[in-house]
């Protein structure tokens, strides 16, 4: 009976929506972890910068060329996804460097890259970037670290082989409620004005903290520590955008199941209910010619 296999159809499409629903909460709950790792990752930074700032009072700050030179090399570290229901989350990414670079008119040959997703890897190298490194997105706050320290270990070897001078990020933020956007963030050399800026703020107390080793080797070991956390950030970023994204497309899936159920939910009652008129008719039909037949 056509009931009976729209029935089924409901019952599958009642399924379907629970996973949807599941897939919508499970991504609700990643966004808030990877949010709280980097409120986490936020107030060490800001130990790191008060460490900068001691640095910078004992005038332990280098000179960082800044300005543009022939030879200068940039290393890009691109984040995306691995996984689906995330639209273009993967091209977004790929088509932000593509212009970046154009616009600050950096020859072929003096980029490099680094990719964390897969996907995004296999776009980057039919876009034709010379690709270093490759890795798979984490899958948990715990294994961010671990791929931030695998990412940070090839960079120190693109910047001693290949003579990187300039070391951008590139993937997606959340924007509150205006949504998600994608970015391209310089994270190395710090800009010197930057630098010095903290040489002139003020310090909270009138005691001013020594510098336990030498100058150089302390801006080094700030630096790693600083590099490694602004990494774990925009990965942890990357992550809730994604997630975001899924969320809300998730919400619209859910929205047009709930649409299609309504209106299958109504065709089965007519259905059901013409079927029933149907089974009526034939009774009452049968019993009209049993009782013509005994009247004859």
């Amino acid at each position: 009976m056509a009931s009976e296999v729209l029935q089924r159809k409901i019952k599958t499409t009642q399924d379907l929506r629970d996973i949807v629903s599941n897939m919508k909460t499970l991504s609700s709950v990643s966004i808030l972890q990877y949010e709280q790792a980097n409120t986490v990752l936020d107030k060490y930074q800001r130990n790191l910068r008060d460490a900068f700032q001691v640095l910078a009072i004992h005038n332990g700050m280098p000179q960082i060329k800044s300005q543009k030179t022939p030879n200068q090399r940039h290393l890009f570290v691109l984040i995306g996804s691995d996984n689906g229901m995330v639209g273009k989350f993967n091209r977004e990414v790929t088509e932000t460097v593509r212009d970046f670079i154009k616009e600050q008119k950096i020859a072929k040959k003096d980029a490099y890259f680094i990719t964390i997703g897969k996907r995004l890897s296999a776009l980057a190298e039919q876009a034709g970037f010379n690709i270093l490194n490759g890795f798979a997105t984490s899958n948990s706050v715990k294994a961010v670290i671990d791929l931030t320290e695998t990412v940070l270990m090839h960079i120190e070897k693109a910047i001693s082989k290949s003579r990187i001078t300039d070391i951008y990020t590139c993937c997606h933020y959340r924007n509150g409620s205006a949504g998600i956007s994608t970015e391209m963030k310089k994270i190395l050399p710090v800009e010197n004005a930057a630098l010095q800026k903290l040489k002139h703020k003020k310090w909270e107390t009138n005691n001013v903290p020594m510098m336990p080793v030498d100058n150089e080797l302390m801006f080094k070991a700030l630096t790693y520590e600083m590099l490694m956390i602004t990494i774990a950030r925009h990965i942890n970023s990357s992550l809730s955008a994604e997630h975001y994204t899924r969320m809300t497309n998730m919400q619209n899936a859910e929205k047009n199941i709930d649409e299609n159920l309504e209106e299958m939910n109504l065709l089965y009652q007519q259905q059901r209910q013409e079927e029933i008129t149907n089974e009526l008719i034939d009774v009452i039909s049968g019993a009209n010619a049993m009782q013509e037949k005994s009247k004859a």
